[in-house]
């Protein structure tokens, strides 16, 4: 009985120790790292949602969100040097100058968030929720997203 609780006990720590570990990770650090995310940002009565990449190349991070049917919703630039976010592309329902404003405003906030190994922000004035969770199996230091035992 005492082995039996010894280790449900180390297993309870390891699976509690784990995500803490892989949180560091959340955010391209260094050149040519990928991380992928599922991605949703709740707008009060709607939602997007999707799948996001962000990678650094050339000395800035380069990031998207494409919802379900591979449209791009988003794509921004961030300069850690400057620590500066440059919307280039919002689809056609959000590209107006304000909601632009808020949406670039927001990512920096968010950038930040994932470099603290969160996974959600929530602009508290406009009701907006925004929630990056790293995709499984994807492995930051590379961006393959790939397991060692993938075929795909």
């Amino acid at each position: 009985m005492r082995r039996f609780l010894l280790s449900i006990s180390i297993l309870c720590i390891t699976l509690l120790a784990a995500p803490a570990v892989r949180a560091q990770n959340t955010f391209p650090a260094t050149e040519g790292e990928k991380v992928r995310y599922s991605v949703q940002i709740d707008f009060g009565k709607s939602y997007l949602s999707g799948i996001g990449i962000m990678a650094y190349v050339d000395g800035e991070v380069l990031g998207s969100v494409f919802n379900e049917f591979g449209v791009s919703a988003l794509s921004f630039s961030y300069n850690p040097q400057k620590d500066k976010v440059k919307i280039l592309s919002i689809i056609g329902k959000l590209n107006k100058w304000y909601i632009r404003g808020v949406v670039k405003k927001d990512m920096k906030k968010v950038i930040a968030v994932l470099k603290e190994g969160g996974t959600t922000y929530t602009n508290q004035k406009y009701h907006i929720t925004y929630t990056f969770q790293q995709l499984k199996n994807d492995n930051p230091s590379t961006g393959s997203g790939q397991d060692e035992n993938s075929k795909l």
